[in-house]
């Protein structure tokens, strides 16, 4: 790293008004975890090449890393809504978003991800998972989420892995309403919404991603999930 630095002092020297002296800098600072410094230097970048959005997607990410989501969600905000090629505001809005406790942006956010981008799977299963966890002070997910969890599940087509392990996220996230005696109507991803139907979809989604893993020590530890959480039976 301080070759790095040294070499950067070398360029400016020699050129103070190059904007790739600030840029580097940037990502040298985030890469010693000095978020204050990337910061400073990305806004200086900014200042340079106003009209360019991958400066100010950056300064989002350094001020995101600086803890002041304020200004993070503003930069990503307008990232996002300039350019929707820059996918990676999308998330960083989603997560400024998550932390100021607003779900329903969040999601927002990510169900905006257009089909035709490559990142359009992994915004629908992040916002399944913020919907399939509970809202700050909530003890579990709500009834609605679970059920617009489920919605977004049916619309999603995921490898056989995935598939398990999100299916046995959200039903997770049911059967702590079930436990917690929390009404949950109707069904869930092929479940009636009851603690012992929600326990055998659980079980079933564990021993299939046993069946799927080479790893024979995780697949020994998904067995054994398997047959905890499944019900009491005589057989």
């Amino acid at each position: 790293m301080t070759g790095a630095w040294t070499a950067l002092a070398g360029v400016e020297a020699a050129d103070a008004g190059d904007w790739r002296v600030g840029w580097y800098r940037g990502l040298a600072a985030l890469a010693a975890w000095n978020a204050p410094g990337a910061r400073d230097a990305f806004d200086r970048v900014c200042d340079l090449l106003p009209g360019e959005l991958a400066p100010k997607l950056a300064l989002a990410f350094a001020a995101e890393a600086a803890g002041d989501p304020h200004a993070a969600a503003r930069y990503h905000q307008l990232v996002w809504t300039v350019d929707r090629s820059f996918v990676s505001a999308a998330f960083g809005l989603a997560r400024t978003r998550l932390r100021a406790g607003d779900r329903a942006g969040a999601i927002a956010a990510l169900a905006a991800v257009p089909p035709t981008s490559s990142h359009h799977v992994a915004a629908q299963v992040a916002a399944i998972r913020i919907l399939a966890s509970p809202a700050a002070g909530r003890p579990c997910a709500s009834e609605d989420d679970l059920h617009e969890a489920g919605r977004g599940f049916a619309r999603l087509r995921l490898d056989p892995t995935a598939q398990a392990q999100l299916t046995g996220e959200v039903l997770r996230a049911a059967l702590e309403r079930a436990v917690a005696r929390e009404p949950l109507a109707g069904q869930l991803l092929g479940c009636e919404t009851n603690e012992r139907s929600l326990r055998f979809g659980l079980e079933r989604c564990y021993r299939t991603l046993a069946q799927l893993t080479s790893d024979r020590r995780r697949r020994t530890t998904l067995v054994d999930l398997a047959n905890h959480i499944r019900p009491n039976t005589w057989s």
